[in-house]
């Protein structure tokens, strides 16, 4: 039956799921307080798209916030996991009763296709991207795709997925707000820190949206937790589905853990070797426990054990987290523009072994920067902050007694400074601490263009 949808946000997200809402035959309006021309420069791909798309089932409202009127011809609202729901045409329809989902929703409502999904608050795209190897590389799925809030929409694929594929999809809590019957088969919970409370308001809030995870999970399900995280296991308790649970160093009746050196899976209290942590093909301790929760979910989700052993050892990491840009004169450089919390900043320092001049700040979460700055104490060299949280970064550094940091208008220009203020034997890395709205669309434009900028010096060399 033919439905009208409205899809709200033509980013990445809302224009997949219009896509998918066409190609099944659907009515769309799809929405966007830009402007044409500036949704259509940011993906030049989707108007050739859309123009080959029928117009009597395509409509496009860009440039303003769409009228409430609309929705005496909308079955459901569809909308981006950046859109707040507090916009009056949400508002309204809830108060109509039209189901206001997110892509996440829909796309579990269009497929057949089991779902492993991760979130967490730090590790879920290396967690994720690792997971998506292991699995497209078993005989026990006919193919797996690596989507979700890792940049790639799981719209993309619905229609064409088989119930014999498997989607590998991290899951933010942007999109955990807008779930309705999503159930994974297996899911994960990583870490939990503070993040996003500009958005969820508290972080009690913030930790019981995580747990949405597990909400529609039922015994013949797997969560996969990390024990070494009280409030990951406390957000859990009432969870219905097995638990599988990971530590660095505690042994597990079912799960994964370190012993004696060597990465261990836990199957009913019988413990099966996988690889030595050296081995790993990810380095540091955030990536051994990364590695950990891929394990579990590939395991107990039937993936053989000789194909997780492989690509523990192959993989190398992800773009834009802790990524090796280059050495210069002795500099190296980091790109870790992912680093868009203070706790995921503070791994990135944890994970340093020289001194760091540190590009940090961007937009307002409202976080606390006193751990941050607590760390940076230990081994930053020179800060340059830059962004909407600038003021409040030094104010901290001020109050903790770091004096070595200065402040910048630009991106470019707290590159070009890290650049003049690092010598050889010294790193510098781009750890944020806080996203990148203020400045750009998302983190991986930030992070590609310190990459460019790092490149023209290389190339100047």
């Amino acid at each position: 039956m033919t439905k009208t949808f409205l899809v709200i946000g033509a980013a990445r997200s809302g224009v997949y799921a219009a896509k998918a809402l066409l190609r099944a035959g659907h009515r769309v309006v799809l929405t966007d307080t830009r402007s044409a021309e500036a949704v259509f420069k940011e993906f030049p791909y989707i108007k050739a798209d859309f123009d080959a798309l029928p117009k009597e089932r395509l409509t496009l409202v860009f440039g303003r916030q769409i009228e409430t009127s609309v929705l005496e011809d909308v079955d459901t609202i569809v909308i981006s996991p950046g859109v707040p729901e507090s916009i009056p045409v949400v508002v309204s329809a809830k108060e109509k009763n039209i189901p206001v989902i997110g892509e996440v929703e829909l796309a579990y409502q269009m497929t057949k296709t089991p779902f492993v999904a991760v979130t967490g608050t730090n590790g879920k795209t290396t967690t994720t991207t690792l997971l998506g190897i292991i699995l497209d590389k078993s005989e026990h799925y006919k193919k797996a795709y690596t989507v979700g809030n890792i940049g790639y929409p799981i719209t993309e694929h619905v229609l064409d997925s088989e119930a014999d594929d498997i989607f590998a999809a991290e899951i933010s809590s942007y999109q955990l707000l807008t779930i309705k019957s999503f159930r994974p088969v297996a899911a994960a919970i990583l870490n939990l820190s503070p993040d996003h409370l500009d958005r969820h308001g508290s972080l009690e809030n913030y930790y019981q949206t995580k747990a949405r995870i597990f909400e529609n999970q039922t015994e013949d399900d797997i969560l996969v937790l990390n024990a070494d995280d009280s409030e990951v296991m406390r957000i859990a308790e009432k969870a219905l589905s097995k638990k599988v649970l990971f530590s660095y160093d505690t042994p597990q009746l079912n799960g994964a853990y370190v012993k004696n050196g060597v990465m261990t899976i836990c199957d009913d209290g019988k413990e099966i070797p996988m690889i030595p942590v050296d081995e790993l093909g990810i380095k540091g301790p955030h990536n051994v426990m990364n590695a950990l929760a891929a394990m579990c979910l590939s395991y107990f989700v039937g993936v053989e054990i000789d194909v997780i052993a492989e690509v523990l050892k192959s993989f190398k990491g992800v773009a834009h987290r802790l990524e090796y840009v280059a050495e210069i004169d002795g500099v190296d450089y980091i790109n870790d523009s992912k680093g868009t919390n203070t706790d995921a900043a503070i791994t990135a320092l944890h994970a340093m072994t020289k001194p760091v001049v540190l590009i940090a700040g961007g937009y307002d979460k409202k976080e606390n920067y006193d751990k941050f700055i607590t760390v940076a104490k230990e081994n930053v060299k020179s800060m340059v902050l830059l962004g909407d949280t600038k003021d409040a970064i030094a104010e901290t550094c001020d109050r903790l007694g770091f004096t070595a940091y200065e402040k910048t208008d630009s991106f470019e220009s707290a590159v070009d400074r890290a650049m003049a203020l690092a010598a050889s034997g010294d790193v510098v890395l781009l750890s944020p601490a806080c996203a990148s709205w203020d400045m750009f669309d998302n983190f991986e434009i930030r992070g590609d263009l310190f990459k460019k900028m790092v490149s023209e010096k290389t190339f100047q060399h």
